[in-house]
């Protein structure tokens, strides 16, 4: 039984270096070369620890290097805390990376220092335990904030982050109700460990690299909903953060003017040409630390942190670049585009509510001719209200 066992746990620790060096490969060629930030950066350090402390493993097992095998796989154990990390910086969080280093230093002390397997099967129940933490934190956070839950390449990695911090308390539980009495106990909650560890590494890879790529030339045309997700959950995020000091933030939000006539005359590809124009005259307006959205063809979101004298002068000169803009021969008029501009200090800090009167005080512009932008007050907010009590049956 110990052989058949040990026997598996070589082959699975096989298959862990395979896909945590692939894994290495692809977040740092794809992820965080091409995209370099925080985030792509902690993913790359928790993937490059996975993969090395794997293949410390195996050298381990299969060249009875006990201290190595030992060493490497409390190494491992600091891999989910940085993962964790990369996505606190991902949403704006405060990533903590030094955690990772604590919990893979201490637990690879710590199984080294472990004396006989009696005590080496408790510190490592209670090691492994302390990864799964990790997990469990990455879940409760993603949930959290609803704008997060939208993003479908997380799902997988939430789940099975969930399903890791469950088995790390069962494993550490079972433990203590039931002490070892001999290796195979600890052989079995290794192999059950690293099949979960596996699927875990790989849902982890499926959702770091579709995040990375997003924004990238390896993203397709088609994923342009989820661009407005991130949007959403980045925002989300900062302003949740910003409520907490009164920050002076706006939401402006852009939209061309007679976009129906246009699309139209000159065509979708037309169109759409016109709106990637504006969406980068408003990149090039806005302060660097401002969050942009496309929420559709012709519209263009923006959270930017900054007070109202500041955010007056780059709508205005949004609007006054776009009539300049090199337009399809067949329109016959020049482009014009409408902005609605809702801060925070009016509404509070809900993304959903200032995006809204944001697109309402835009559409009101543009109803008013257009070429202009309109601040959204107390007498518009009353405005909306009436409108929505007026269509309610």
């Amino acid at each position: 039984m110990s052989d058949t066992l040990h026997l598996a746990g070589v082959n699975l620790g096989i298959a862990q270096a395979a896909i945590t060096t692939l894994a290495t490969m692809l977040t740092i060629g794809v992820g965080f070369l091409t995209k370099p930030s925080p985030a792509t950066l902690h993913w790359s350090f928790a993937f490059s620890l996975g993969m090395i402390s794997t293949f410390g493993v195996v050298a381990g097992e299969l060249n009875d290097l006990e201290t190595l095998r030992r060493a490497s796989l409390g190494a491992l154990m600091g891999a989910p805390a940085l993962l964790w990390s990369g996505f606190r910086a991902q949403w704006g969080l405060r990533p903590h990376g030094w955690i990772g280093a604590v919990i893979a230093t201490g637990s690879a002390a710590s199984l080294v220092a472990a004396g006989d397997a009696s005590t080496f099967s408790t510190v490592y129940r209670v090691v492994f335990f302390a990864a799964s933490v990790f997990a469990g934190l990455f879940f409760l956070e993603w949930v959290r904030v609803p704008a997060r839950r939208h993003d479908r390449v997380v799902l997988p990695f939430a789940v099975v982050s969930a399903i890791f911090q469950l088995m790390g308390a069962a494993t550490l539980v079972s433990g203590a109700l039931f002490p070892p009495s001999s290796g195979d106990d600890l052989e079995l909650v290794r192999t059950i460990s690293s099949i979960g560890m596996l699927v875990y590494v790989g849902c982890a890879l499926v959702a770091v690299m579709g995040i990375a790529t997003r924004d990238t030339a390896f993203a397709r045309p088609a994923a342009a909903p989820g661009g407005w997700q991130r949007f959403e959950t980045t925002a989300s995020d900062r302003l949740l953060r910003a409520q907490r000091t009164s920050e002076p933030w706006s939401v402006v939000y852009f939209q061309l003017d007679d976009a129906a006539d246009i699309r139209q005359t000159a065509g979708s590809e037309a169109m759409s040409s016109l709106a990637s124009r504006l969406e980068q005259e408003v990149r090039g307006a806005f302060p660097a630390e401002s969050d942009i959205g496309t929420p559709s063809a012709g519209a263009t979101v923006v959270l930017v942190p900054r007070p109202d004298a500041v955010v007056r002068d780059c709508v205005r000169t949004v609007l006054e670049r776009v009539p300049h803009l090199d337009v399809d021969a067949r329109l016959a008029i020049r482009p014009t585009a409408s902005a609605g501009w809702a801060p925070a200090s009016v509404l509070g800090y809900d993304l959903d509510a200032l995006v809204y009167t944001a697109r309402e005080a835009a559409g009101l512009a543009a109803q008013k001719g257009g070429d202009r932008w309109e601040k959204v007050s107390a007498a518009l907010v009353e405005g909306l209200l009436d409108r929505t009590e007026r269509s309610v049956p």
